[in-house]
């Protein structure tokens, strides 16, 4: 009996350790969940504080801290209307969804992508679209490493439409072909400073709202290699 009582009370002391281990964990999990709801729902009143963002949540992607990540509530949050805080003119590259590399998830930012993040009436008209009638307060002009626009317009290739395409790109192309990996990505980044030149200068309604200090626009090259988006 003796014996019997010494196990149940060590039984008993481990039961107590155990569920103190258990309410630990709950409690840790509920301050996470806490945490990242607080993260996940930013405001954003700035340009200065939406590139803060996403330079914040680039860096929550690269180190897999990423908040953004549960899709049906925020399917929910923005089933009735949307106000992005920016909006990222990116590449067509799968390997390069803005959404993700910046732990925006859904409703959080307008994508424009087209291959090699060009400008041209359509791309310029859903810019306009997001900053003037939705009041996003970023544009991100988004170039990206090993580029297969970019390497097309160097190359000079001729493939249908995609012809006038590469031939958008021509003027930034800079370099020494004898340094071809330097060149393609010194290129990159000359067609992202083109291109946000390009957008103000053929849409007066940005170029209105960055002079009122209502948006911000700048250029970014991401690394396919690393994750990292370095903003120029």
């Amino acid at each position: 009996m003796k014996n019997l009582k010494t196990v149940g009370g060590i039984l008993s002391v481990c039961i107590i350790i155990s569920s103190c281990g258990v309410n630990k964990a709950i409690s840790d999990k509920s301050t996470s969940s806490k945490e990242k709801e607080k993260l996940s729902h930013v405001a954003i009143n700035t340009p200065d504080e939406a590139l803060t963002e996403l330079k914040s949540g680039n860096q929550r992607f690269m180190t897999n801290k990423m908040v953004n990540t549960n899709y049906k509530e925020e399917i929910l949050e923005t089933k009735d209307g949307q106000h992005p805080h920016s909006v990222v003119l990116s590449c067509i590259d799968s390997r390069v969804p803005p959404e993700i590399i910046f732990d925006q998830g859904i409703g959080h930012i307008f994508d424009a992508r087209v291959a090699g993040n060009i400008i041209d009436p359509n791309e310029l008209g859903s810019l306009e679209f997001a900053t003037e009638v939705k009041h996003s307060k970023l544009i991100v002009v988004l170039g990206h490493s090993k580029c297969g626009a970019i390497e097309g317009a160097v190359n000079n290739v001729q493939l249908g439409n995609l012809t006038q395409l590469l031939s958008q790109i021509k003027p930034a192309i800079v370099g020494d072909p004898a340094h071809k990996d330097e060149m393609l990505e010194q290129t990159t980044i000359k067609n992202v400073q083109l291109t946000i030149k390009n957008i103000l200068d053929q849409s007066p309604i940005i170029s209105g709202l960055v002079k009122e200090g209502k948006v911000k626009i700048v250029g970014a090259y991401y690394d396919i290699s690393t994750g990292k988006v370095n903003f120029l």
